[in-house]
Order: structure tokens, then C-alpha cells, then sequence
């Protein structure tokens, strides 16, 4: 079943049941309140029966054989149309009736006939018709009954009964359809996209047109499908321009390891310095080529393992790191460390700053030193070279952006890329700035937190 029509359904039960619970209280307060109409009749009857001085009684009852009325009771000279009257002596007997209709005399209304007080009321069947009767027992002994025909309410109620059930019934076919139409338009933005999802599912294409209205949760629900399928694109995207690149970078490591490894095998006495060299390339080439892998992996994973967040403490880091690097390049590397603690993962942490004290090192000449300073989780690294042309400073931070003046040296411009990875996973940024004196500062910002008694990194 579809959800179009189990809204339907649902909208038509309701809607029926609705109808059918205002038409049952329509029903029984029209019945409570004809009978209380009825009632309320026969009791101005039964009140003028109940006088001390049984004048009325006696006009009634008091002369009259079974059936008969000769000249007829004043009582029952007003003329009513439908309504009828029967005596009971104290034995529970009827003796005399106004009007063609013998009525039921059961046991209770020998029991008011004998008591001399009460009233009794209630529904009887006479010869296919229905009266409402009313048993008014006589001060001096004996009862009157009192009875107006009921079949004409009953009629219009019978009448009133089947039109509410018709009314009901026609109201909930009304709820079915207006369900119905609810239904479609309702679900209609839903199923433009279902046939969305299916044709990306089936093509592969992540530019489907997306029908998008409304800030219902369908137009929201479109939208947020949208924004998905938008950023899977770019991801897309991103990933063939990432292996494109990768392809064109790994090309120049692999040509050169290649041909040093044709010349060793093809020139098997090669002079000593020679070959020393083209091994000491081979080397140098084997571990651009892993570094660029590693690069490669953390850009294409988006982390560099399934390291779990942590606190840090960011000072005693970047203090490992700037050792690290001074011992590999050899440079003098000057630090003013303040202690800082911030959320992150130890790792990426660490080659982020490591990438940038190398990139230090990489554009500026000894015996100039390298600056790192830290404070309130802001990490800037300042070299002395000869900094970041301001046409360069928008492109720096992308993936294998080498500038005209960096193109000659080594590196395959995923370094600075890895560290904005790294800045906006940890919910940091990274900008370059012109030094004072010449050159260039990099500032790598991290929120910081309050740092526990324990679990420092």
C-alpha cells in the first residue's frame, strides 16, 4: 500500500468516524429530547388526575362500563388528536377507556392501582402502533393511564436515523477523496525524489535536477538532498582532480627512478662517484616518492589514521616538532612556547606543524633563523626568505599548487594543503602574512580548552 493511499484511508476512517460520532449524539439527544416533549405532555395529564378531590378521576372513571364513554368524559373533551386514556380500578382492572385503544395493564401498573400514589411511564406496541404511556395512580385507589401516540416521533426518528447514516457514509467518501487529493499533493514532492534518488542510483550522475519548494519537511528534505548531492559532486570533483594530480606528480619521481635504475643496469662498471650519485638520487627520489604517498593518503582519507580526538597539550607538541625539524635540516629554529591545551589528534597535529617549519626552512637560506611562536592556541611560523607574493597567498593552500619561484626546489605541493586540512578538522583556520623585516608568517589558529589534571599529550 502506498503512502498516498494509507493517507487516504486514514483521512477517510477519520472522517467516518467522525460522522458517525456526531451523528449518534445528533440521534440520541433528538430521541432524549422528543420522548422528554412526549413525557413532559402526558405529565400536565397526570397532574390534574392527582387531586385530592378526584373531580377528574371521577369525570373519567367514576360512571362508565369497560369501553364505553356515554356522553363523554369532560376530560376528554379538548380534542387531542392521538392521545388516549384507561382506568384500572384497585384490583388492577381495566374499567373504562376514552378512545379506541386498550392498553397493556402488566403487574406494576396493578401494583400504582393498589398503592394509591406514583407514577409509572414508559413505551408499548398496540396493534402495530406505539404509544407512550404514562400510569398515574389515583388518591382514592386505582390508576388512569395516559397515552399519546409515539409512532409519529418514531417515524421521524426512524427517518432522522437513516439520513444521519447517509450523511455519515457520504462524509466519509468526502474524506477518502479529499484525502486523496491531500495525499497527491503532499507526497507528490516525495515522489519527484524517489525518481531522483533512482536515477542516480541507476545513471551514477550526481547532477539530477532536484525539485525543490516549500519550507515544509518535503522543500526541506529536497533541499538537504540537494546540498547532499552537491557536495558528492564536488567530492566527485575533487577526487579525479586530486588523482589527475597525483598522476602528473608521481610521473617526475618515477621517470627519474627509473632512469637511474636503466642506467645502473645498463652500464655495469659505472666510476665509483658516479654511481654513488645515482644512488644517492635513487634515495633522495625514494623518499620524495614516500613522503608524496603518505600526503597523497591523508588528502585522500581526510585523516591520517583512526586516531581518536584527545586533549593536547599544544606547547609540549609543538616543542617536539620544532625539534624534530632542527635536527633533520640543521636549521636554528627560535621558539617562545606559551603552554595551551587544545581537543585534537596528536598526529595530524604534529605534521601540520612540522609541515610548516619545513616549508620555513625550504624558502628561507641559513644561517637566517626560523621564529615559531605560541600563545592562546595560535601557532605562527615566520621565516626570513622572501615571502608570499600576494597572487600566490589565494592558491598557496591548495593541492599541488607549486608557484613559479617554488617549482625548482623538492616537495609536491601537498604540504601546505595538508595544513588547512588539518586547521578546519579541529575547527581552526590558516592564513600567511607578510612579516615584519621581509618574509613570510604563517598562522595556524586552534581553540584552545582548559587542560586536566591527566591525559595531556
Amino acid at each position: 500500500m502506498t503512502l498516498r493511499v494509507r493517507i487516504a484511508v486514514a483521512l477517510a476512517v477519520l472522517a467516518g468516524l467522525a460522522a458517525v460520532v456526531v451523528a449518534f449524539t445528533a440521534f440520541v439527544t433528538t430521541d432524549q429530547r422528543v420522548r422528554a416533549e412526549v413525557d413532559s405532555y402526558l405529565d400536565s395529564y397526570g397532574q390534574r388526575f392527582q387531586d385530592r378531590d378526584g373531580r377528574d378521576a371521577g369525570a373519567l372513571c367514576g360512571r362508565r362500563g369497560p369501553n364505553q364513554n356515554p356522553g363523554g368524559p369532560r376530560i376528554g373533551d379538548d380534542g387531542v388528536e392521538g392521545v388516549a386514556f384507561q382506568c384500572i380500578s384497585p384490583a388492577g382492572v381495566a374499567v373504562a377507556s376514552v378512545g379506541s385503544v386498550a392498553l397493556p395493564v402488566d403487574a406494576e401498573d396493578q401494583v400504582l392501582a393498589r398503592s394509591g400514589g406514583g407514577v409509572r411511564t414508559r413505551t408499548v406496541q398496540v396493534d402495530s402502533h406505539t404509544y407512550r404511556v404514562q400510569t398515574v395512580a389515583l388518591p382514592a385507589g386505582g390508576a388512569v393511564q395516559i397515552a399519546r401516540d409515539y409512532g409519529e416521533s418514531q417515524r421521524v426518528l426512524d427517518g432522522l436515523r437513516w439520513w444521519l447514516l447517509l450523511v455519515a457514509a457520504a462524509t466519509a467518501a468526502l474524506g477518502a477523496g479529499a484525502g486523496w487529493l491531500i495525499a497527491r499533493r503532499a507526497t507528490e514532492p516525495l515522489v519527484q525524489l524517489t525518481d531522483a534518488a533512482e536515477e542516480v542510483a541507476t545513471t551514477g550522475r550526481l547532477d539530477v535536477p532536484i525539485p525543490v519548494s516549500g519550507n515544509d519537511e518535503p522543500g526541506r528534505l529536497g533541499r538537504a538532498f540537494a546540498t547532499m548531492l552537491g557536495a558528492l559532486g564536488r567530492s566527485r570533483e575533487q577526487q579525479q582532480q586530486l588523482v589527475q594530480d597525483a598522476g602528473h606528480e608521481l610521473r617526475t619521481p618515477l621517470t627519474s627512478l627509473r632512469t637511474n635504475v636503466e642506467t645502473l643496469q645498463r652500464y655495469e662498471s659505472l666510476p665509483e662517484e658516479t654511481r654513488r650519485s645515482i644512488l644517492n638520487d635513487l634515495e633522495a627520489e625514494t623518499r620524495e616518492l614516500g613522503a608524496l604517498v603518505d600526503e597523497l593518503v591523508q588528502l585522500a582519507t581526510d585523516t591520517y589514521d583512526d586516531e581518536p580526538e584527545q586533549l593536547v597539550a599544544l606547547d609540549q607538541l609543538v616543542e617536539r616538532a620544532t625539534e624534530r625539524v632542527r635536527r633533520r635540516t640543521g636549521r636554528e629554529i627560535l621558539t617562545n612556547i606559551s603552554s595551551c591545551s587544545v581537543i585534537g589528534r596528536p598526529r595530524d597535529l604534529a605534521r601540520a606543524v612540522s609541515n610548516l617549519l619545513e616549508n620555513a626552512a625550504k624558502f628561507s637560506d641559513a644561517p637566517a633563523p626560523i621564529e615559531i611562536t605560541l600563545a592562546a592556541g595560535v601557532v605562527t611560523v615566520r621565516d626570513h626568505g622572501p615571502g608570499v607574493p600576494l597572487a600566490d597567498r589565494a592558491h598557496i593552500f591548495e593541492r599541488f599548487y607549486r608557484s613559479a619561484g617554488a617549482r625548482a626546489l623538492p616537495g609536491s605541493g601537498l604540504g601546505l594543503a595538508i595544513v588547512e586540512q588539518t586547521a578546519v578538522s579541529h575547527g581552526g583556520s590558516i592564513r600567511v602574512e607578510d612579516a615584519d623585516g621581509g618574509g613570510a608568517a604563517f598562522v595556524l589558529s586552534l581553540p584552545t580548552v582548559a587542560p586536566s589534571d591527566g591525559g595531556l599529550i
